[in-house]
């Protein structure tokens, strides 16, 4: 695939406008030379998200994290690097050059393509008089014609070719393949989507990826039928509704998450813009994985026939699992949100009652499932059943809490519930994605070695000029090193620390470390002080390392008897005496 030329990163970090990018999201107010604001990516009262125009980059104190205006941008709207230098490079009208393989490349831009012009298509079908009917059930079900525009639903006609007729010419047989689009039958390629109210799904940077379609065939054993995976698809990290209501997320810090487009629909309309739709999906880790970028409160709100109940139990188990805060509105009668707003009785202020008065999965499940009602060895089973549930959460805090839960609402004493716990086997086992190794880089820098090599950086992030004079021998922290290395490797090839972090690597750490640093400026007169100061402790502790490795040997040598090596000790001598 085309990667993005340096020339243009570099063009984008220079001329993007820190200040400009982030006042967008973030309201700043001057202190000092700096802007401070409420951070974005936390809950908090008092301000600690800085903004530094001079350095071109930005810190949050209370996260640690930091970066320029590319990284802000991956962070805040969790789009990959290269829509993040393509989103500000078309912001400040700088020309995109990219290398690489064009062929590749191409297939995602025709991929792109192909998907838009459906979207146009699906859309003037649900205009023009083909798509009365289409019309007609959305009308029936009274949603508002802003709502159909803002989340650009559109109609398929119930035709076996329609689509494809007008896409054939357009695109090669690999992009139509690839598309998802199509499929093949005895009566060669035709439509995936026929007689469908269509949904289309976004990326978060807001191109149209793929589409979901609702039948208005009461004969069709399919009601919802979505794209399948694609190279722009992937139904287990994607939600219907993210692109329009992940602000919302962020600003009330919970999901609703529903099942559906309708029930997601309707709870936007009804002004609870904090919602997303699973759209048909079965709820995975992977799902919990995604959500986890955006909030750690789930609030699910399902259908509330059997089979909603059991997908709500699903869900929320495999949240918990996964560290969320999870609760559970019950809406009764069989009815879904969407059926909800139909009721009389319902309103905003009766749903706003329902969000308050939501219930912990735990509970949800004993009341559903009616199990204090249970005989004694329904119950036992259920205990247990709600243990092997129970132990595939990782977070410690939150298992305790579920063990004292169970135990209050079933009466079961907590020492039976962790007996229990104990003894039972369970018959899943949880996938964490997440790479166990440890962290070679380490966070903590409290030895003198890391805090001299920590004031160098801080010294080469002002002025690099230092750099090109320094032995690398001298840094034996693995992230010390690698920055100290990027900035001497790189001197005269980057303008500000903005450039700079983009330099430092793909590590997080590294990038945030660098991040930290730049706030603060050190004197000017200090800095061949500071510099000498630190290179002088860091050669005394190498020196030390150098004399304790020559003892060693030395001590080696006497206990075996073996003759002593005369040229070792003239060297331990001079080593004593540059310490000195």
């Amino acid at each position: 695939m085309r990667r993005i030329a340096q020339e243009t990163i570099n063009r984008v970090l220079e001329e993007a406008d820190i200040f400009d990018v982030i006042s967008q999201y973030v309201d700043l107010k001057k202190r000092g030379r700096n802007y401070f604001g409420l951070s974005p990516f936390r809950s908090e009262t008092k301000p600690s998200f800085s903004v530094a125009p001079e350095k071109n980059m930005w810190y949050d104190f209370g996260s640690g994290q930091g970066g320029n205006a590319v990284q802000f941008l991956i962070e805040y709207e969790k789009i990959s690097f290269s829509e993040a230098i393509r989103s500000l490079a078309e912001k400040y009208n700088i020309e995109i050059i990219e290398v690489g393989d064009k062929e590749q490349s191409n297939l995602y831009d025709k991929l792109y393509e192909i998907h838009n012009l459906a979207f146009v298509f699906f859309k003037n079908n649900l205009s023009n008089k083909s798509g009365k009917k289409a019309k007609d059930y959305l009308m029936t079900r009274k949603f508002d014609d802003s709502i159909i525009e803002k989340f650009g639903i559109g109609y398929a006609k119930d035709s076996w070719d329609h689509l494809y007729k007008e896409l054939n010419e357009k695109f090669d047989e690999n992009i139509i393949e690839k598309s998802g689009l199509f499929s093949n039958s005895k009566k060669g390629r035709i439509d995936r989507f026929r007689n469908r109210i269509i949904f289309p799904f976004y990326s978060l940077s807001g191109k149209v990826i793929a589409f979901s379609g609702r039948s208005l065939s009461d004969s069709d054993d399919v009601k919802y039928l979505n794209s399948p995976e694609t190279l722009l698809f992937q139904k287990s990290k994607t939600f219907f509704g993210s692109y329009q209501t992940l602000p919302e997320i962020r600003k009330h810090n919970y999901v609703l998450l529903v099942e559906g487009q309708t029930d997601f629909l309707r709870l936007y309309e009804k002004g609870f813009k904090n919602v997303l739709a699973t759209s048909g999906t079965a709820f995975s880790s992977k799902h919990a994985e995604a959500l986890n970028k955006y909030t750690n409160r789930v609030i699910l709100c399902y259908d509330s026939d059997n089979a909603g109940i059991n997908a709500a139990i699903r869900t929320g188990y495999i949240l918990m699992q996964n560290g969320f805060e999870v609760r559970i509105i019950d809406l009764g009668q069989d009815l879904d949100p969407d059926d909800y707003f139909k009721l009389k009785e319902s309103d905003n202020n009766s749903f706003k009652s329902l969000i308050k008065n939501a219930v912990h999965p735990i509970n949800f499940i004993i009341n559903k499932k009616n199990i204090l009602e249970k005989g004694a060895s329904d119950k036992s089973k259920f205990v247990n059943e709600c243990i092997e549930e129970i132990k595939l959460v990782k977070d410690v805090i939150i298992r305790n809490d579920l063990i004292k839960r169970l135990s209050n609402e079933m009466g079961v004493v907590e020492s039976e519930i962790l007996d229990r716990f104990e003894n039972i086997k369970v018959k899943r086992v949880f996938k964490d994605n997440k790479s166990n190794e440890s962290d070679e880089s380490g966070n903590h820098y409290n030895s003198k070695a890391d805090r001299a090599q920590i004031e160098i950086i801080k010294l080469l992030i002002h002025n690099h000029s230092y750099a090109p004079n320094l032995d690398m021998s001298l840094f034996d922290n693995k992230l010390c090193y690698n920055i100290v290395k990027t900035i001497k490797d790189n001197v005269g090839k980057y303008n500000n620390v903005a450039q700079l972090i983009e330099l430092v690597g793909e590590s997080p750490e590294e990038r945030n470390l660098v991040a930290s640093l730049a706030i603060d400026i050190p004197e000017k007169s200090n800095e061949e002080i500071i510099l000498s100061d630190c290179v002088k402790t860091l050669e005394d502790i190498k020196l030390k390392k150098e004399i304790s490795s020559i003892r060693n040997q030395i001590r080696i040598m006497e206990e075996n008897d073996k003759e002593m090596d005369n040229d070792l000790l003239r060297k331990l001598e001079s080593l004593q005496k540059k310490v000195l």
